[in-house]
């Protein structure tokens, strides 16, 4: 019998039509399916790339920090060991100076007099420099008067203002009254700054707290760069080669007093200070009667005196052999008037490098 035709006839499907046309869906399904699974596949190994790229370098990293650390703590143990040396070195010719013995050729080139030279070692795989100041060869910033001060300031080339306005303040912040100099400062002014705090009203603790003082600038306590000094702008010699914490008296021993200091007490040429650093090397007794010659004011003439170092500021550093890292220690350290043995004043952990 023939089937309907016309418009209302329904058409069906053969059978091999309808299995092809399921064939073809699962077909699609199962190549999408691949699709994701490789590109999750190639996700994953991106991500552990990156893992093990990532933990790789952080081992690497470790094992960097891990021996830069070792080398650092080596290094330091060689500048402490430079430390030790020097004050042995001070105490042997405080020791034969003291019992008059006769000092032999290696006694006097173990000598390491303490005018701030720099002298290379070498010590448990390392090298080390070491070079010793006396403390006392400084400007006692706790005990300068007034005169001292404007003095300093003065052959510093600082102008007439800002010497005032340093002097006032300088004295206003280690005195223990609230008055205030014509020029210098009081709780008042501190306590009004953006980041207030209160005047000292005691010693300075450190050069570097003269930072705090009314006027001081960096400049002034560390130094200007080069084209600054060369226009006048800021002085050549910064505060802290000048000044000492560490002083116990007013004195100035002019026997280890540095150039810094030559310079701040008689200003003038730099020849005059070079030929008296010259003498006292050739005759260590003559620099104080040549200094006190030179220096015009009889007050401060009669603060400087020739005596035997006793506060030292030793600073060491030292790095390994073949070696990166250095490491810096520094100390200043007070000498018994017996020689028998020290104090340690104040210990510097960890100093910048130069």
């Amino acid at each position: 019998m023939t089937p309907p035709c016309g418009r209302g006839a329904r058409r069906f499907a053969r059978p091999e039509q309808v299995s092809d046309g399921v064939s073809g869906v699962a077909a699609s399904s199962l190549s999408a399916e691949r699709g994701v699974a490789l590109l999750m596949v190639l996700w994953i190994f991106l991500v552990l790339t990156v893992l093990v790229g990532e933990f790789s370098r952080g081992m690497r990293d470790d094992a960097v920090a891990t021996r830069n650390l070792a080398e650092e703590i080596q290094a330091r143990g060689v500048a402490m060991a430079a430390i030790n040396l020097g004050i042995y070195r001070t105490l042997r010719a405080r020791e034969t100076d003291t019992e008059g013995e006769t000092e032999t050729e290696t006694d006097q080139a173990e000598r390491w007099p303490p005018d701030g030279t720099w002298h290379d070692g070498s010590y448990g795989g390392g090298r080390y420099s070491v070079r010793l100041i006396d403390e006392g060869g400084k400007i006692a910033l706790n005990r300068a008067d007034e005169t001292l001060l404007r003095r300093v300031f003065a052959n510093l080339e600082i102008d007439q203002d800002t010497q005032e306005f340093l002097t006032d303040a300088i004295l206003d912040w280690r005195d223990q009254d609230s008055l205030v100099r014509l020029h210098g400062a009081e709780d008042d002014y501190y306590l009004g700054l953006p980041q207030p705090y209160a005047t000292k009203n005691g010693p300075f603790d450190s050069v570097e707290e003269l930072l705090l003082v009314r006027g001081m600038t960096r400049e002034l306590v560390f130094g200007a760069s080069a084209s600054a000094a060369e226009r006048r702008d800021q002085p050549s010699i910064p505060l802290k080669e000048i000044f000492s914490v560490f002083s116990k008296t007013a004195n100035i021993n002019v026997r280890t007093a540095p150039k810094a200091v030559l310079r701040a007490l008689l200003g003038g040429a730099e020849e005059d200070v070079d030929d008296l650093i010259a003498a006292r090397a050739g005759d260590p007794a003559s620099a104080l009667t040549l200094m006190r010659a030179k220096i015009g004011d009889p007050i401060i003439a009669r603060r400087l005196v020739d005596a035997v170092a006793s506060t030292l500021a030793i600073d060491a550093r030292a790095v390994m052999q073949d070696g990166q890292i250095q490491a810096r220690v520094g100390a200043v350290v007070d000498i018994t008037e017996d020689a028998e043995g020290f104090h340690v004043a104040r210990w510097f952990d960890r100093l910048p490098a130069l």
